[in-house]
């Protein structure tokens, strides 16, 4: 190692590590891609006003999270995932993911997969107050695991790489396995960590949806024959090509949108 330059050495965590191989994995799924501009103007406004109002929080990765299940139970081919050769398997129920940014006791901030199960059903106070409490407890970093993973993680790092990466392989191909511990739907938020971050992401995805929210920038759009600023939300569309075709992609997408720019399920507040 050289001695003459200044530098800090850490190590590389056995919950990095676990994550860089599903990630990999991740990175050969057939994947189209959609970058997608919505007007969510009007849900901005609903929503800053009911929070002056109320005094509470409304999530807005919960609100797009809402909108994207409706979306969803409309387009069930999108809550589908490949069994075997010739089989598919559609789930009932919109389980959909997020990453949720929590404290570990030593302060440091690590984001944590949690799955809001049956979105469709429940509305946006109720998804917002869900999330609301899981950023309030503490956590440590191997939480970001799947539940129960972290006891054996010590074993699985005694399997040589090659190994591991089939092992990951085969997990990645059930469905069963994939909607108990992700989601059926895959949501990630950038935007929240950055202001003006008026950009696209291209997020890993290992479900046939899954979802990059970037951030929120400033468009003239004509209104009434009137040029009026109004907030467009970046986002990003990951649709499995082996399962959906791009026409019914589309109209999902579309419609999903259309959700949005219409403040779906905010007409309670």
């Amino acid at each position: 190692m050289p001695k003459d330059i200044k530098y800090e050495e850490k190590k590389f965590s056995g919950v990095r590590q676990l994550l860089s191989d599903f990630n990999e994995e991740a990175y050969k799924m057939p994947n189209v891609v959609g970058l997608i501009e919505a007007d969510i103007t009007d849900a901005r406004e609903i929503i800053k006003e009911y929070e002056k109002k109320s005094g509470k929080r409304i999530s807005f990765t919960g609100w797009v999270a809402k909108c994207v299940a409706q979306g969803v139970s409309e387009h069930k081919r999108l809550n589908a995932f490949v069994k075997g050769k010739k089989k598919l398997i559609v789930f009932e129920h919109i389980d959909i993911s997020v990453m949720v940014e929590r404290k570990t006791s030593s302060g440091k901030d690590v984001a944590i997969n949690h799955v809001i199960r049956e979105t469709e059903l429940k509305d946006v106070k109720e998804i917002s107050e869900e999330i609301r409490e899981l950023q309030l407890k503490v956590v440590q970093e191997k939480d970001q695991l799947v539940r129960g993973a972290s006891k054996y993680l010590y074993f699985y790092f005694l399997i040589p790489k090659f190994i591991r990466r089939l092992i990951v392989r085969k997990l990645l191909k059930n469905p069963f396995y994939v909607q108990r511990t992700a989601g059926t739907v895959g949501i990630t938020s950038l935007g929240m960590h950055g202001k003006n971050l008026t950009a696209w992401a291209i997020p890993f995805g290992i479900k046939t949806l899954n979802i990059a929210v970037a951030g929120i920038g400033e468009r003239y759009k004509r209104i009434d024959g009137k040029p009026v600023f109004r907030e467009i939300l970046f986002m990003t569309f990951l649709v499995n090509h082996n399962i959906v075709d791009g026409a019914p992609a589309t109209r999902f997408i579309s419609r999903t949108v259309e959700l949005m720019e219409n403040a779906y399920g905010l007409e309670e507040l």
